[in-house]
């Protein structure tokens, strides 16, 4: 009995030794049920893969969101933009999160994560075409995702479980898909939505953004983007915006973990998007921005003020609300361009006109307001109009 008793005593002294010679990472953020005070320690067999099982998070109203960090300290930590799974980017930002019960995962060398839902049932949703396969993330089972996709002129469906079965239709860029459909696809990079539930799916163009202390000077942590504005998904725009002067950088889908874009010229260059390049050196003032997704170029110009040629009384929109159609009438003024901005500033829609008239479908945009921003010669005016 006591050799039994020492084998254990000793088994046991292993153990812990073998154990304490892992690095201790812990789950902190206010998403926790702990906030930001303290860490809810994560389990290991190998100081590789850490687990957490049956992790309730829940986002408050501020300081939302999560980190991994070793020993208890900040020295080494570790965020993300990507959820529900992503690679963890060192001292990076908080990892977004939706509210549910986890079992979340985290791997100290490849410095992967991952959260899974507990009781929710994650189906296998992908992008399938000619040369195109492209797996989706979800984590509620509902909302499927895939950002940032660069996709040929192709046709392509989306498969779910592996059915066999496509779902898609003619609609694009956005629509409810039917079984058996297909949607064809122009060459661009979008970030892509799916709803297993209703079918209905989007493809919108990639965000890009401006972001450091010489485009928003209350962020002291660079985190704050403000977006440029495009109708093609490779030229984008910002107008009349003030800065205050300092450094910045361009960025995709408002995340470190894709791509950013810096130079030292101004007001004009081209971006390198070298992982550490240099930053831009904006010189205070107001300028019109352009950028170039594919190539980098970029320019920052004096405002071109567009002169009141037109009234605004001159222009009639109808019906509005609308079901269907708008229809824009400039009277004896003719419409050059007309472009959709919805609530947050994204250029939805974009045509060009050489006619006193012009009509636009409303049957593919989702109820709410939008504003039209209406071009005849130098003038510019913008009315709001209402999808019902």
């Amino acid at each position: 009995m006591k050799k039994l008793l020492l084998f254990c005593a000793v088994f046991l002294a292993g153990t812990v030794m073998m154990f304490a010679q892992f690095a201790n990472i812990g789950l902190i953020g206010g998403s926790t049920v702990t906030g930001w005070d303290s860490d809810t320690d994560m389990m290991t067999t190998d100081g590789v893969v850490y687990t957490l099982d049956n992790v309730v998070l829940l986002n408050p109203p501020s300081d939302a969101g999560v980190k991994f960090r070793q020993d208890d300290a900040w020295t080494n930590n570790w965020g993300g933009s990507a959820f529900p799974s992503g690679t963890a980017v060192f001292n990076s930002g908080n990892i977004p999160v939706v509210d549910g019960t986890y079992n979340v995962t985290f791997n100290l060398s490849t410095l992967a994560y991952s959260f899974v839902p507990v009781g929710v049932e994650i189906s296998e949703v992908s992008l399938m075409g000619e040369g195109v396969a492209i797996t989706f993330l979800s984590a509620d089972g509902i909302n499927y995702t895939a950002d940032n996709v660069t996709l040929p002129a192709t046709t392509v469906s989306f498969m779910v479980d592996d059915t066999g079965m496509g779902w898609g239709s003619s609609d694009f860029p956005s629509g409810t898909a039917t079984e058996g459909g297909s949607i064809n696809v122009p060459a661009n990079s979008y970030n892509i939505t799916f709803n297993l539930d209703t079918k209905e799916y989007h493809f919108d163009f990639v965000t890009i953004s401006l972001i450091g202390l010489g485009i928003v000077t209350e962020d002291p942590g660079w985190v704050t983007d403000t977006d440029l504005a495009t109708s093609d998904g490779v030229n984008y725009t910002l107008s009349n915006f003030t800065f205050p002067g300092g450094e910045g950088k361009f960025r995709l889908n408002h995340s470190w973990d894709t791509v950013a874009w810096g130079s030292p010229d101004f007001p004009s260059g081209t971006a390198s998007s070298e992982p550490g390049g240099p930053n831009l050196n904006i010189t205070a003032g107001t300028y019109d921005v352009a950028f170039n997704r594919e190539t980098g170029d970029y320019a920052f110009t004096a405002p071109t003020a567009g002169t009141e040629d037109f009234s605004i009384t001159a222009i009639t929109v109808y019906p509005n609300p609308a079901q269907n159609q708008w229809n824009f009438n400039a009277g004896n003024f003719t419409i050059n361009s007309i472009a959709v901005i919805d609530i947050s500033g994204k250029i939805v829609f974009e045509s060009f006109y050489n006619t006193n008239e012009a009509a636009i479908n409303a049957t593919g945009f989702a109820s709410g307001i939008y504003f039209a921003k209406i071009t005849s010669g130098n003038a510019v005016k913008t009315v709001k109009i209402i999808k019902k």
